[in-house]
């Protein structure tokens, strides 16, 4: 493959001419920014806490960036930077299909194991459009040309190349996660050819099955307008408690859990400061519940989707379709649950694994009666729950049209490449 030009995010100036020691004293700091925004978030890190990590005074860092903005912006820039170099110096030419792949996935692998808690603070910054969707971008450039170039030998199907990057892209990050009793942990070497064994021929076994002459007619994503269809309470207090989450989705979503005051939350639902408090012990609290319940209502919802087919691969089909006509309703479930990781990770802890679980007990299944291929669960599940997650994430928590949609092409596109792979069946 030719050299590429990476397209860099949008950083703040770079540093004019610095002394030797100037220029350590500006890595530390950078270094030190790194560790305390994954361990804190991008609204819970303050500059007098990277300054106290490194041993300087604020002083010393307003001599180099001008505040929080700038530094996390060129953290972002030294992470892509970091990811181009090693690109760049990629050789692929004379591998085979299956060995371009892994190689191009340990270098994605390798990369998002060493800025997890970057990639995790992205997806709750506030200024999303000017640096997570370019961050993320630039990374996808990379695998689009890479996976062209393949269509184009005849390696690999024609599918469409946004969709393949973005589905390596979640693939990878969530590999990453801690995930609790999915399967033993493996090197870095070991998961690129697992992961590569997987995105080349999909998940679907060798039982018969014929699937359906199109995967959907047509897929709406309701509008984010009204009162959110979060279903009636049983009694006085259900309901109240139901309100107070409707709006602390709302309110979290769009303010930050830093920004949102718990009168903002209560005047949204339309009950007082002291009803709140017959609920919830403090906004962390809240925090916590609200992660839950929308954890509760996913599931629930995937289910009913789901226990209608028989066959597993239907349901893996009706199970994506739900899930992004879940989070066409609810898209800032997103940035609350990467915020809840620093705040209350028990919270984002919970929301993942029972996912996760669940997930891993009907694949296990499956397995078994041969619908689905005898891959690793520890493999399958996170690879297929980053594929969903971030082809929602690109076409419609990113998306600024009033009415998100993700073309019906492209999900077609997404379960032939999760069913079959980059180079199964058509």
């Amino acid at each position: 493959m030719s050299k590429s030009t990476p397209k860099r995010s949008s950083a703040g100036n770079g540093p004019h001419s610095l002394t030797p020691k100037g220029a350590r004293t500006r890595k530390s700091l950078l270094q030190a920014a790194q560790r305390v925004f994954g361990a804190h978030g991008y609204s819970g890190a303050s500059v007098s806490q990277i300054s106290r990590e490194c041993g300087l005074g604020q002083g010393t860092f307003y001599q180099y960036f001008r505040n929080k903005d700038q530094v996390f912006r060129e953290v972002v820039d030294e992470a892509l930077s970091d990811f181009w170099s090693q690109a760049n110096a990629l050789a692929l030419e004379g591998l085979s299909p299956h060995d371009a792949l892994r190689q191009v996935l340990l270098l994605l692998l390798s990369h998002c194991r060493e800025y997890a808690p970057i990639h995790r603070v992205l997806n709750e910054f506030d200024i999303i459009e000017t640096v997570t969707i370019s961050y993320y971008d630039s990374i996808a450039w990379f695998f689009r040309d890479f996976h062209r170039r393949m269509v184009n030998m005849g390696q690999f199907r024609s599918l469409d190349p946004n969709v393949v990057a973005y589905s390596m892209l979640g693939m990878a990050i969530f590999e990453q996660r801690p995930w609790e009793d999915l399967g033993p942990k493996h090197s870095l070497e070991d998961l690129a050819e697992l992961c590569a064994r997987f995105l080349e021929s999909g998940i679907s076994g060798p039982k018969n099955w014929q699937p359906p002459e199109q995967w959907i007619s047509s897929f709406p994503a309701p509008a984010q307008e009204g009162p959110l269809p979060w279903g009636e309470g049983d009694s006085p207090g259900k309901a109240t408690k139901i309100a107070i989450f409707q709006a602390a989705e709302q309110v979290l979503g769009e303010m930050g859990y830093a920004g949102a005051g718990i009168s903002d939350i209560t005047r949204q639902a339309g009950v007082a400061q002291g009803t709140f408090y017959v609920h919830f012990k403090s906004k962390q609290d809240l925090m916590n519940g609200v992660v839950r319940f929308l954890s509760h209502l996913l599931r629930r919802e995937l289910r009913r989707a789901t226990n209608r087919h028989q066959d597993r691969r239907d349901k893996e089909v009706q199970g994506m379709l739900s899930f992004f006509n879940f989070l066409g309703r609810h898209s800032l479930i997103y940035r609350i649950v990467a915020e809840s990781e620093a705040i209350v990770p028990e919270a984002a802890e919970y929301y993942y694994n029972k996912l996760a679980g669940g997930y891993a007990a009907s694949l296990a299944v499956s397995i078994e009666d041969r619908e689905i291929r005898d891959l690793p669960l520890e493999i399958m599940v996170p690879a297929l729950m980053g594929i969903h997650h971030m082809i929602g994430l690109r076409w419609l928590v990113w998306s600024t049209s009033p009415l998100p949609d993700i073309p019906k092409q492209l999900i077609d596109d997404a379960v032939s490449l999760v069913l079959f792979g980059l180079a199964g069946r058509s």
